[in-house]
């Protein structure tokens, strides 16, 4: 029975390799090389004790076939509830902060893209020698918020006055109002800021990049198919999203991850994934959404006796980008049925959950 498993361990994580068949042994069969496209690490041989097989995400390739991406999601403005206010001010704050280590060390902006450059070279420009400067929040008011149509915040505009100052006062005051734009959910983030010249934000809403979007959601589906693989004597995978019982998507794979038999069936893992995005829905001032993809794979199976079978299977899956890193937050059981029963519930997964 042991040479059995032995030899079918060898067939399971190393099916992938075209034409790879295991090499002749006289004892039992150590597991050798790790098969990238199977995902699955196997360890070296050891003089000593050989350590059990470990379990790694299977590699995920996308095909590069173009896809629709659709501006199908609205934010809603919204009233400004209490805490919000603290919140932004919090997030400006965390920004000036920023902005004075730049201009003393010249390490790290914190925004990008044009405001970044503009910011940049104001700093620059602002630095006067034997003088430390310091910014402050003198006032902020916030004009205008918009929530994510399952109720997460998505963005705040405020109207501040700022003073840049000299810290032993040997300088007068410099003060200067304007708009910033802000995101995030909780902990909110100075993004943008309004140019007064040109009527438009300095940043604006940066187009969705097809080949970024494939490198985002390739991890999310690889983890997706891990929780439903293991290897021998390997421990039980954990819950993607940490919700549990309170998310339908969840509870209702739990139920479906629970009728596998892992002593009917001792290792289970994906191998050849190949998937391709149908549809990306997206919000016209801010990135994320919600991204539908198709994929094909080969399940490698072995049972007790240490029989190996390979099979083909298809899903289809959508993958969330919010606050939090992209997740699978939907499967299709049958066609145009989804385990969620159509509640997504992502206002709790969108939560920066750092």
């Amino acid at each position: 029975m042991r040479a059995a498993i032995a030899t079918a361990l060898a067939f399971l994580f190393g099916a992938c390799a075209p034409n790879a068949q295991p090499a002749p042994s006289q004892g039992p069969v150590t597991p050798i090389s790790e098969s990238s496209a199977g995902g699955t690490i196997r360890p070296t041989p050891s003089p000593a004790a050989t350590p059990a097989a470990q379990l790694s995400d299977p590699v995920v390739l996308l095909a590069s076939t173009p896809f629709p991406i659709e501006t199908t999601l609205a934010l809603t403005r919204s009233a400004v509830a209490p805490g919000d206010e603290e919140a932004a001010r919090w997030g400006v704050e965390r920004y000036l902060e920023g902005l004075d280590r730049y201009r003393d060390h010249g390490d790290f902006l914190p925004v990008s893209g044009a405001f970044g450059k503009a910011v940049a070279t104001a700093l620059v420009e602002s630095r006067t020698p034997g003088i430390q400067r310091k910014f402050v929040l003198e006032s902020l008011r916030i004009e205008s918020l918009y929530r994510k149509p399952w109720g997460t915040q998505a963005l705040v505009d405020v109207r501040v006055a700022i003073v840049d100052r000299a810290v032993n006062r040997s300088a007068p005051d410099q003060r200067e109002t304007g708009l910033l734009r802000l995101s995030g959910d909780r902990r909110l983030q100075v993004v943008d800021a309004w140019n007064d010249s040109t009527g438009t934000w300095f940043n604006g809403r940066t187009p969705d990049d097809p080949a970024g979007l494939r490198a985002a959601i390739a991890p999310a589906l690889a983890w997706h198919l891990r929780r439903e693989s293991w290897v021998i004597g390997g421990p039980v995978e954990t819950n993607a999203t940490n919700l549990g019982e309170s998310h339908p998507f969840e509870k209702a794979r739990a139920a479906y991850l629970a009728t596998f038999d892992r002593k009917v069936t001792v290792a289970r893992s994906f191998a050849e994934v190949i998937g391709a995005i149908e549809r990306h829905e997206t919000f016209a001032e801010i990135p994320g959404g919600i991204t539908t993809v198709r994929y094909t794979a080969m399940v490698n199976s072995i049972d007790a006796a240490g029989r190996m079978q390979r099979q083909p299977v298809a899903g289809r899956v959508k993958i969330f980008m919010g606050n939090w890193i992209p997740e699978v937050v939907d499967e299709e059981v049958t066609p145009g049925v989804w385990r969620s029963g159509g509640d997504l519930a992502l206002a709790e997964i969108d939560v920066n959950r750092a």
